[in-house]
C-alpha cells in the first residue's frame, strides 16, 4: 500500500449524483476499463459503469490509494470527481500519465492559474459542459443546493471536439 502524501481539505468531499455521471457514458468505447482514482465502491462513478458494461477499477486516499503515488493500472480511461483543492495537481499527473480523462470539476477559474494556462495551452483540452448546474451531495449524505458554480467535465481524449454540450437530466 502507498504511503499517503495527499490529503483533502473539508471543502473536498461532495459526491457526484448520478445524474451527473450519465452524460459521459456515450463518450466512452463499450466495455472499457475505466480507473476511478478518487472513489469507493459506493461512486455513482463506479455503480454505473460497472452497470453500463464497463471495467471499473477505484481507489480512494481514505481506503490507502493515494492518486498521486499508486501505480496506474492498465486503463482506458480515467474519470472522476477530484478534490477541489488538489485540482491543478491532479490535472498535472493526468496529463503527465497520458490517458484519455475526464474530471468533474468547478470550470469557474480554471484558465486562472498560470500553470494550468500552461498546460492547457500545450496538451489536448475538452470541455463537457453541463447544463443546468449539479446539485452535489454533500459528506453527510444530504444534498447540497444547486453549486454557486459551474461544473463539468474537463477531459483529453474523450471528446471528439474541444468544446461539447450536455443537458442534465435529475431523472433517471
Amino acid at each position: 500500500m502507498a504511503q499517503i502524501q495527499h490529503s483533502f481539505s473539508r471543502n473536498d468531499e461532495y459526491y457526484t449524483p448520478a445524474y451527473a455521471v450519465i452524460p459521459i457514458l456515450k463518450y466512452l468505447k463499450s466495455g472499457a476499463t475505466i480507473w476511478c482514482p478518487f472513489d469507493t465502491e459506493e461512486s455513482q462513478y463506479v455503480k454505473i459503469f460497472s452497470a453500463n458494461g464497463f471495467h471499473v477499477i477505484h481507489g480512494h486516499i481514505r481506503t490507502g490509494q493515494d492518486f498521486f503515488t499508486v501505480p496506474v493500472p492498465d486503463c482506458d480511461y480515467i474519470i472522476s470527481n477530484p478534490p477541489y483543492s488538489l485540482k491543478g495537481e491532479v490535472i498535472k499527473r493526468l496529463y503527465e500519465i497520458g490517458k484519455p480523462f475526464a474530471m468533474l470539476i468547478n470550470f469557474q477559474g480554471i484558465f486562472d492559474s498560470k500553470e494550468r494556462f500552461k498546460m492547457f495551452r500545450e496538451n489536448r483540452v475538452e470541455m463537457l459542459w453541463l447544463s443546468p448546474r449539479i446539485s452535489y451531495i454533500r459528506g453527510d449524505g444530504k444534498p447540497e443546493n444547486r453549486a454557486p458554480f459551474q461544473s463539468g467535465y474537463l477531459c483529453s481524449g474523450i471528446c471528439e471536439r474541444q468544446l461539447e454540450f450536455e443537458y442534465l437530466f435529475e431523472k433517471i
